[in-house]
């Protein structure tokens, strides 16, 4: 079921992009949630923000972004008037995270044939802005690839947001860190995204990731010999995709809101915007 909400003004540039935004709001309760004492059993995606949604600060930013024509939000309840309110195309909850992506994805191809790409988002990193996806976009269509995932390097991402306190993969060239955006081209099918549910579910059984990855990279990975060219390589083959690594300068898609912290830099962050506005 698709519902449609007012949506912000879309801002068309000059670049005659035709792009899809999408965001994932689904949401599960748990006992050991740690945001449990903001959220008080709400969605997680309708934590108040300064003064709105978390997830509709990301739907702004996907709605602004050039050659966006529409915002699809898959996994809120239609039913909730807090959820109603926020913009965009609603479409119903399809299960986990990896079954969402893939039904907007599905959705945005049936009634965009003419589109270019996805452009995904998480609904917990509030903190992205046009500006900023402007430049993923770019950068990511710059090459012939199906996939794209911004990866952030720590020293980025640190003097960015010190009290980030992200996890990091330790590479040859570096430790990194991946954001929470993807871009994905219209020519991926449906069935290789549930891929990605195997590799998330999995991401930390060292025998899958040895199978998945090959021994020899699992090694030189554990070892810190393992080159980004490389981690690329081998994760695309796990997902029998054609995919790509895009370094990038802006730490703001990989603060994510997981932890009571993280809201607070978050929170911060945001309402400094406000006051700047202001």
């Amino acid at each position: 079921m698709a519902t449609d909400n007012p949506a912000p003004e879309l801002r068309r540039g000059s670049t005659g992009r035709n792009l899809v935004g999408l965001v994932s709001a689904g949401w599960s309760q748990r006992e050991d949630e740690p945001l449990a004492a903001s959220t008080q059993g709400r969605p997680k995606p309708l934590l108040r923000i300064a003064g709105k949604p978390m997830v509709a600060h990301v739907v702004e930013a996907l709605a602004g972004t050039r050659g966006v024509r529409q915002v699809l939000v898959v996994g809120l309840d239609p039913a909730d008037p807090e959820s109603s309110a926020v913009p965009g195309q609603h479409l119903s909850p399809a299960g986990d995270l990896v079954a969402n992506v893939a039904a907007g994805f599905a959705y945005a191809t049936q009634h965009h044939p003419a589109m270019e790409a996805v452009l995904y988002s998480s609904c917990d990193v509030p903190l992205l802005t046009p500006v900023i996806l402007d430049a993923f976009v770019e950068a990511c269509l710059s090459t012939d690839h199906e996939l794209y995932c911004p990866v952030v390097e720590r020293s980025v991402m640190e003097r960015r947001f010190p009290a980030s306190r992200r996890s990091y993969v330790h590479l040859l060239e570096g430790d990194f860190t991946s954001g929470d955006v993807l871009l994905l081209r219209a020519g991926l099918t449906v069935g290789r995204l549930h891929l990605l549910r195997d590799l998330r579910r999995r991401r930390k059984h060292i025998l899958w990731q040895a199978r998945a990855i090959g021994l020899g990279t699992l090694l030189r990975l554990l070892t810190g010999r393992l080159s980004l060219a490389e981690a690329e390589v081998s994760v695309c083959r796990a997902l029998q995709v054609r995919g790509r690594a895009v370094p990038f300068p802006h730490a703001e898609v990989g603060m994510d809101v997981d932890k009571p912290f993280q809201l607070e830099v978050v929170r911060a962050e945001l309402e400094a915007r406000d006051r700047e506005r202001a």
